[in-house]
């Protein structure tokens, strides 16, 4: 069987490689903040990094025997690609990234794998979880194009997805900390947001809407914190069962030590306590956040002060990682949830008894929110430039 093999986000803090040395991360991925083609990430929860640190930092990676992917992902370009030189000024930007050291290239978007793949054939190419494949064919064309690897991550429960993208060829590769909700309606708004806010003249935002919405789901019901998309360390065996042996942490905008932690869990495949500690959990965190500097501004309080209260009562949750039944993935792995509901199925929600509290209750002692107001009227003061970065914690304004 072969070696599990890690990929960690970089949070370009150069002592991020040596706290990991031993475990067996192979790959790191990063990018600018700000780039021609954005990085997947909005630039606000980002790390700063300038060239000579993003040089450094792959030196440092290299010393360790490791690789480096940019992440070029965004899925929309803001038709920007249509316009003369555009192609060539992507070009660029890549053969500027291959001379500071980078092994290899995540993207999204097929015109710019063919465009890399043509000007450098020799380069490693992922297909990127902003791709949303969610078929062999889908897979298939980015293959053709020159990639060799894929990033699942709302199909990470798909196991006939999965079995048959490795029966193609593919190198696939698992997100495993995410905390996204299944099928997640808010999904495409998200990635786009993302996108087109990581390119330069990119709007100011402080805050992804999507998370808020997303986040609004998870408290009216918390069954959706089990039927959600991570993958608990206990359970990396399911994936190398058909195949899968890359598995992929996020977190670029978390320190050096919770990101070490998270690989630490992977690498030893378990981990004791609250698993929320190892996953991202930005929907209930970023919109906490979020909200609470709304209303230190005194925005629209009669919307923001009964959505901080619906997510104040969500704060104290806990997912007992060692109280999960046996087998709960395989049982998982054998469902068709993509054609039945939660409500018909019923597994996730009887996990969730088991597993989750909220304020040191069972889901069924929780009493979910209702008539709370739409929060829509606050998307344009996410867009009103602010000194707090609400997602990721840190205090700075947004780039210009």
């Amino acid at each position: 069987m072969a070696a599990v093999e890690l990929v960690l986000a970089s949070n370009f803090d150069d002592a991020l490689p040596d706290r990991v040395a031993e475990l067996p991360v192979r790959v790191f991925f990063g990018g600018f903040p700000i780039s021609l083609t954005g990085a997947g990430r909005p630039p606000f929860i980002l790390p700063e990094v300038d060239r000579e640190g993003f040089q450094r930092h792959l030196r440092v990676i290299h010393r360790g025997g490791r690789q480096f992917y940019a992440t070029v992902n965004s899925n929309d370009l803001g038709l920007h690609e249509y316009r003369t030189g555009y192609l060539e000024a992507f070009l660029r930007e890549v053969a500027d990234l291959l001379d500071l050291g980078v092994d290899g290239l995540v993207i999204a978007i097929p015109a710019l794998m063919e465009a890399v793949h043509r000007a450098y054939p020799d380069v490693p190419m992922t297909v990127s979880s902003f791709a949303r494949i969610r078929s062999v064919s889908q897979a298939e064309y980015f293959l053709r194009l020159g990639a060799d690897t894929v990033v699942l991550e709302e199909g990470n429960r798909d196991f006939d997805l999965i079995e048959g993208l490795v029966r193609a060829g593919a190198r696939v590769e698992i997100l495993t900390n995410q905390t996204c909700i299944r099928e997640c309606p808010f999904r495409a708004h998200h990635l786009n947001t993302s996108s087109l806010c990581s390119q330069p003249g990119g709007d100011q935002l402080w805050f992804e809407f999507p998370i808020l919405e997303c986040g609004l789901e998870v408290v009216r019901d918390p069954r959706k914190l089990i039927s959600s998309i991570w993958v608990r360390p206990e359970d990396l065996a399911t994936y190398e069962d058909v195949g899968v042996h890359r598995f992929k942490i996020s977190g670029r905008n978390r320190s050096t030590e919770w990101l070490a932690g998270v690989a630490e869990a992977y690498a030893r495949r378990q981990y004791h306590g609250n698993l929320l500690d190892i996953l991202s959990f930005v929907q209930v965190k970023g919109p906490s956040n979020a909200l609470a500097t709304l209303s230190e501004r005194g925005v629209a309080p009669e919307v923001v002060e009964p959505l901080r209260t619906a997510f104040a009562g969500f704060q104290s949750v806990v997912i007992d990682n060692d109280a999960f039944p046996p087998g709960f993935l395989r049982r998982i792995a054998a469902t068709d949830c993509t054609h039945r509901s939660c409500d018909e199925c019923g597994y996730c929600g009887s996990v969730a008894e088991k597993v989750v509290r909220i304020g040191g209750q069972p889901p069924s002692s929780y009493q979910p929110p209702s008539q709370l107001p739409s929060p829509l009227g606050l998307l344009a003061d996410f867009g009103k430039p602010i000194p707090m970065a609400a997602e990721g914690g840190r205090t700075r304004l947004p780039p210009t």
